[in-house]
């Protein structure tokens, strides 16, 4: 009697959940609005630069020649985490550490991509890392002018 009934149950189940051919949906991405692309003028003690106008930079904290900043995005739900250090002869371990992190991610991504950054009229120089995969952090970078500043982000 129970293997009667359970027969019945999954065939009714079965015709009651086909009733139409299925459709596969189209491929989506997450849509951002973003505001108007707007910068101002952001300074703290070590280092000034324009942000994005919807942007808010908070200092977390200072030690050691490093400071920490975040860029929260609070529209987008997003915050880019800045660390910035005075380059005092040791730029090549400064380029090993973010390397070192973006290593990190290696067990969990599927894939790490680098671009070079190279703005030599601005004295501009770093790699930014397209991390994919399940990720922590998706975007990972570094920029110098190779004599003065170092800015890290992820």
């Amino acid at each position: 009697m129970k293997r009667r009934a359970s027969l019945l149950l999954v065939v009714s189940a079965l015709l009651i959940g086909c009733d139409e051919e299925a459709m596969p949906r189209p491929k989506g991405w997450p849509r951002l609005d973003l505001p108007e692309a707007r910068y101002e003028a952001w300074s703290d003690s070590a280092m000034a630069a324009e942000v994005p106008a919807y942007a808010r930079m908070i200092h977390r904290r200072a030690e050691a020649g490093a400071r920490w900043y975040d860029m929260r995005f609070a529209g987008q739900r997003a915050t880019v985490h800045l660390t910035y250090s005075a380059v005092n002869d040791n730029l090549p371990q400064l380029i090993e550490d973010a390397h070192g992190f973006k290593r990190k991610h290696e067990a969990k991504a599927s894939r790490i991509r680098s671009e070079h950054v190279l703005r030599p009229d601005a004295r501009v120089f770093g790699t930014r890392f397209l991390v994919e995969g399940d990720v922590a952090s998706p975007c990972v970078f570094y920029l110098t002018d190779s004599t003065d500043n170092f800015l890290y982000g992820a």
